[in-house]
């Protein structure tokens, strides 16, 4: 049972939380890099950069608009700050040299879960955006209404639904690979356990990454499923364990309901759409929704298991 009152202490501290462990997690992320090439004028400063793109994502509002609100938070919180213009936050948010760093960003904001978290799940989840796609239209010469979406691909924790690896594509396909890249990741940060995924994902390969890992696969068989392991043992335990304690299985399976809810909560606090217009910007952008949806999950964190931000 959730323990209301800390709930609601969470809830009601979220946005200092966020304010006192962004500047510590860019800092990290950044390491004294800069992204000034030696060419032309010298650009913005990163950490500059990546806090108000963060603070600008938290509060969901357009880049001319959330100038002010950031510069008062910056001040309110004491961030030195030198302040960008809203084109200069377009302009950064839509260039490949901060991808990597609004990568780095959200492994930040997961790291204090090290000792919490041990089951994993992976799924995917569809983000609408502004933009529509010219293609059918001039091939069916018709006008469409229908918005183009992006997909995210998300590795969630069990205990307190946190987004522990996201890769973000414009483009389908590939689940198990970005699966296996998350394992990468996770492996380094965390202790596995369970990793569970639905029957996309359930693969010999896949049951083999995760045994490596140290944990324990629990993939939905697919219907035309065999025993055979080609090689893959992790493969055969999974289901001949799926064969002879179904129930059990099936229970530790179920786990990756939670990725169900962690789309819910990071859709329903931090919204379903990107304004962005091209590509690259699009993955920044909701990057940055994934991260900011982390340091609300690490203020819970903070207040209802005592976990200490540093």
């Amino acid at each position: 049972m959730r323990n209301e009152s800390l709930y609601t202490l969470a809830q009601e501290n979220e946005i200092f939380v966020f304010l006192d462990y962004l500047p510590k997690a860019v800092i990290r992320v950044i390491r004294d890099k800069s992204l000034w090439k030696g060419i032309g004028r010298p650009p913005s400063d990163l950490y500059d950069i990546l806090v108000c793109l963060t603070i600008q994502r938290y509060m969901g509002w357009s880049s001319r608009r959330s100038i002010g609100i950031i510069e008062i938070l910056c001040k309110f919180a004491r961030l030195h700050v030198h302040m960008p213009s809203w084109r200069s936050l377009c302009r950064y948010r839509s260039s490949q040299f901060i991808t990597s760093y609004v990568d780095m960003l959200l492994e930040q904001t997961t790291k204090p879960l090290a000792a919490l978290e041990h089951d994993f799940s992976t799924d995917a989840s569809g983000t609408c955006t502004t933009t529509r796609s010219p293609w059918y239209s001039i091939r069916t010469k018709k006008r469409i209404r229908r918005r183009d979406h992006i997909m995210a691909h998300v590795t969630t924790s069990r205990v307190l639904n946190s987004a522990v690896a996201v890769d973000v594509d414009c483009k389908k396909g590939k689940d198990s690979e970005y699966m296996r890249k998350h394992i990468e990741s996770v492996k380094r940060r965390f202790l596995i356990n369970d990793w569970c995924g639905d029957g996309m994902y359930c693969s010999r390969r896949n049951c083999t990454a995760v045994a490596e890992a140290g944990g324990n696969p629990w993939f939905r068989p697919k219907k035309n499923a065999t025993m055979k392991q080609k090689g893959s043992k992790a493969y055969f335990n999974m289901m001949l364990a799926y064969t002879i304690e179904t129930e059990e299985s099936m229970k530790r399976y179920h786990k990756r309901s939670n990725s169900e809810s962690t789309f819910s909560a990071k859709k329903r606090k931090f919204g379903n759409i990107v304004r962005s217009r091209n590509d690259t910007a699009k993955e920044n952008e909701e990057m940055l929704a994934w991260s900011v949806y982390n340091c609300s999950v690490l203020s819970r964190a903070k207040y209802e298991y005592g976990l200490v931000l540093n």
